[in-house]
C-alpha cells in the first residue's frame, strides 16, 4: 500500500482529471460472441467504412437498431407442416401405386408431390402464394 493512503499528512499522488466514472447504469458489462466468416467480415467492414464508424461501433450500433423478423409466423410453420405431410402421404401413394400397376394414379401422385415440393419451397422462401405453380399445373386436373 502507498503512504498517501496510511499517512493523512502525506501529499496525495494520485493523477486528477481524467473521464470521470460512468454511472451504474451506463457501464457496459454485457457482451456476446458473435462469429463471422471471411465474407461476412468484408461486408461489416466495408458497411462500417461507408458509415464513417470503427467496426464494433457499427455493430453495436447496428444490433441495437436493426428490426429483426421472424422468418415465418407460428400459423405459417403450422401451414409448412401439414403440406410436409399431405407431401408425405402422397408419396407414399405413389409408391403403392407403382407397386401394384396402377401408373396413370402414379403418374398423377408423383406430380402432386412436385407441386408440393414447389410450395414449400415457396413458404420458406416467403414467396408469392397466390401464383399458380406454372410447371405442374396439369396435376391438378384429374
Amino acid at each position: 500500500m502507498s503512504n498517501a493512503n496510511n499517512n493523512k499528512g502525506s501529499i496525495d499522488t494520485r493523477r486528477s482529471g481524467g473521464r470521470p466514472k460512468l454511472a451504474r447504469y451506463e457501464r457496459r458489462h454485457h457482451h456476446h460472441k458473435v462469429s463471422y466468416n471471411d465474407e461476412e467480415e468484408n461486408i461489416i467492414q466495408y458497411k462500417a467504412e461507408q458509415a464513417g464508424k470503427p467496426d464494433d461501433v457499427y455493430l453495436h450500433e447496428a444490433g441495437l437498431d436493426a428490426i429483426v423478423q421472424a422468418h415465418m409466423s407460428d400459423e405459417n410453420i403450422e401451414q409448412l407442416r401439414d403440406v410436409c405431410g399431405m407431401a408425405n402421404n402422397t408419396n407414399q401413394i405413389a409408391h403403392q401405386a407403382n407397386a401394384g400397376g396402377f401408373s396413370s394414379v402414379c403418374n398423377k401422385a408423383e406430380q402432386l408431390v412436385v407441386y408440393l415440393t414447389e410450395l414449400i419451397r415457396r413458404i420458406l422462401r416467403g414467396g408469392d402464394l397466390s401464383e399458380p405453380i406454372s410447371a405442374t399445373d396439369d396435376c391438378i386436373t384429374y
